[in-house]
């Protein structure tokens, strides 16, 4: 019988506190069909004024911000991301989702903290700039801090695709897309039908 190899580690670590998480319960209910038709909304595209403005820090109480996080989710799904901001589902608020191998990690008023100083080319594409992905410059590793949904800190690590999701989502909330962010027009690339978007968040 060969022997498994061990699973890779996770590219988005908690490291200190514990964040609110869509877990499995929650993310098979939120990715029902029936709640998917119910909740999910259209991602607004490259443009629409929402993505290119500073988002607000969010003044909701616990069942609205959990509303929100579900049709946030909702919408991901549908559009097949592995994150997505607020402002992507038209609210102008502090809030990002980032799923990158399935962590559902929910962040308030996300802020990078550190990024290191080693980098490289990656693609990356985005959910408000469909069928198009861009070559840029990334660091390959990030950390965060933010809140929980009951205004608790806590402390996200992120390393290669996983700090890629970090520091795209909360570019988001500053009103920057990955687009803002190439060195010329030339780094911008058409997806080909056959081809999956590597990053869309």
């Amino acid at each position: 019988m060969e022997e498994k190899a061990p699973p890779p580690p996770p590219r988005l670590r908690i490291t200190k506190g514990t964040p609110w998480r869509i877990d499995a319960g929650r993310r098979a209910k939120w990715s029902s069909p029936e709640f998917l038709s119910a909740n999910a909304v259209d991602i607004r595209q490259i443009g629409d004024p929402v993505l290119h403005a500073p988002s607000k820090k969010p003044r909701l109480g616990r069942p609205e911000l959990e509303a929100l996080v579900a049709r946030m989710f909702a919408s991901m799904v549908v559009a097949h991301g592995i994150g997505i901001a607020a402002p992507q589902v038209g609210v102008p608020l502090r809030v990002v989702i980032m799923d990158v191998d399935e962590a559902g990690v929910v962040a308030l008023e996300p802020t990078i903290e550190w990024t290191s100083e080693e980098k490289e080319e990656t693609s990356e594409g985005c959910l408000s700039v469909r069928g198009m992905y861009g070559m840029l410059e990334r660091p390959i590793a990030a950390r965060l801090v933010a809140n929980d949904l009951a205004g608790k800190r806590f402390t996200l690590i992120g390393e290669e695709f996983g700090a890629q999701c970090i520091l795209h989502e909360t570019d988001h909330l500053n009103g920057t897309l990955y687009v803002d962010r190439l060195r010329s027009r030339e780094d911008l690339h058409r997806v080909e039908p056959e081809e999956e978007e590597r990053v869309s968040a």
